[in-house]
Parts: C-alpha cells; sequence; structure tokens
C-alpha cells in the first residue's frame, strides 16, 4: 500500500471516529439538558414552587429526610407534564406529619408571565389534597409563583392560601428561593413559612400546626440525566396550645427532565 493510500485510508478513519464522538457528545447533551433546564428553571426545589412552566415536556423527583422537632419523616414525590403551551398537570404525594399518612394532591398550572416577554415569570397553581389515599376529604390550595432569573442568580417567590372544602381550617403560606446556578452545580436557599388564619366555627380540634417554618442552604447537582440535591436547616413547630419545638431538618433526593 502506497504512502498515499495509507494517509487517505487514515483520513477517512480519523473522519468516521470523529463523527461518531461528536455524535455520542451530541446524545449525551441532548439526555443531560432537559434536566439542567429543570434545574435551573428550580424545578426540584424541595419547598418552593417554580414560577416556569413548560420549559421541558416532563419532569419527576422524589426525596426523603427527617425533622427532629416533629420527630417524624420528611417524604415528597412529584411528577409534572406539560399538557398543551403553558399549561400543565402535576401529580404528587406528600407525607403529612400531621395526620401520619402519605397525602396525594392533583393541580393544574399555568404560566400567565414569562420573563422574555414581560420582564418577569408568573404562574397560578391550583392543587386538591386529599388526607389519605383513601379519604375524600381534603383542602384546596392556590399558589401564586413570581421569579426572575439575573444571568446566573435566580429568585423566585409563593404566596399561598389553602382551606378545607367547607372553610372550616385556613392557613397561608410565605415561600422564597433564591440560587446560584453553575453548569452543573446550583447553591441556594430555600424557605418555607406557614401560618394557620383561623377556623371559620371556632373549631379549636385540629392537627395542623399553628405555625410551621423549615429553611435551609440548597444544594443541585446534575449529574447526567439525573439531578441530585440536598437541604438541610432549623425547622419550627407549633400546635394550637402547645409549645413551640425547634429542631432541624434534612432531606435529600433525586429528579429528572425529559
Amino acid at each position: 500500500m502506497s504512502m498515499s493510500t495509507k494517509l487517505l485510508v487514515g483520513a477517512v478513519v480519523f473522519t468516521i471516529a470523529a463523527r461518531a464522538q461528536a455524535q455520542d457528545s451530541e446524545e449525551i447533551q441532548q439526555t443531560v439538558r432537559p434536566t439542567a433546564t429543570a434545574a435551573a428553571d428550580g424545578a426540584f426545589l424541595p419547598q418552593t414552587l417554580s414560577a416556569r412552566v413548560g420549559s421541558t415536556q416532563a419532569f419527576a423527583f422524589g426525596s426523603g429526610g427527617y425533622d427532629s422537632s416533629r420527630t417524624g419523616p420528611l417524604v415528597d414525590s412529584a411528577v409534572e407534564v406539560t399538557v398543551w403551551g403553558p399549561l400543565a398537570l402535576r401529580v404528587q404525594a406528600t407525607y403529612s406529619n400531621d395526620t401520619k399518612k402519605m397525602r396525594p394532591s392533583v393541580a393544574g398550572r399555568a404560566q400567565v408571565l414569562r420573563q422574555e416577554k414581560h420582564g418577569i415569570d408568573g404562574s397560578v397553581t391550583v392543587f386538591f389534597k386529599t388526607e389519605g389515599f383513601t379519604e375524600a376529604e381534603g383542602e384546596i390550595e392556590t399558589f401564586a409563583s413570581v421569579g426572575r432569573r439575573f444571568e446566573k442568580l435566580s429568585v423566585v417567590g409563593n404566596l399561598v392560601y389553602g382551606q378545607d372544602p367547607e372553610g372550616n381550617e385556613r392557613d397561608g403560606e410565605l415561600r422564597a428561593a433564591v440560587w446560584h446556578q453553575g453548569r452543573l452545580l446550583a447553591l441556594g436557599l430555600d424557605t418555607r413559612a406557614r401560618f394557620a388564619i383561623g377556623t371559620q366555627h371556632g373549631n379549636a380540634a385540629t392537627t395542623e400546626p399553628t405555625f410551621d417554618f423549615l429553611a435551609g442552604p440548597l444544594a443541585t447537582v446534575v449529574a447526567g440525566p439525573v439531578a441530585l440535591f440536598a437541604e438541610s436547616g432549623p425547622s419550627v413547630f407549633r400546635l394550637s396550645g402547645g409549645p413551640t419545638r425547634a429542631g432541624v431538618a434534612g432531606l435529600a433526593g433525586v429528579g429528572a427532565a425529559f
């Protein structure tokens, strides 16, 4: 085989190998990109609900941990699917230390403001949460979420109102998060405070807390097609007529987007 033929064969082999490597790299990026996008939007925040809807077709996460102020576990999982344009359906299951049960919920989400057009992101979410998998009685919660991204820094806040269908028990919540988003690592702070607004008929017999607070630093790492996140910080809890309990809560979880 002449020298020119060897060079030609070598060039062809190198080109094929380079194209194969580029294709593999592109496939990896296509796999990683939806999860990275969801993480940057705040989809995997444990406490605060993202103000962006529909950036990915679907995402899911699950988390677990422990709250020493309640001496009970923290368990949460959710799946959100974009139905059409700015509309999404969310199904969630969360362990309630108040009822000692897993509470499933279903929600409709709608994006009403988008930063690219209006300067901020805004969404409205309506949840129906049951007391348990076999109990129809539950709670209706409405979230108003507002957020904005400043290059690599993102902030989002939630104003929440919840009540049972009869309006006997009502509560309000304030949630907020801020995080710095790197290429694959995000560091920030996630907080939630809940207050009992009162009972319509003066019914004091309730297992719902009159005050509930949880906050802590949060880290999220995108590792291939999944995102790993962890949060730990102070927790404060008070029942009606009872003492205020303080402790530490910590959780870790995994999520992915498609």
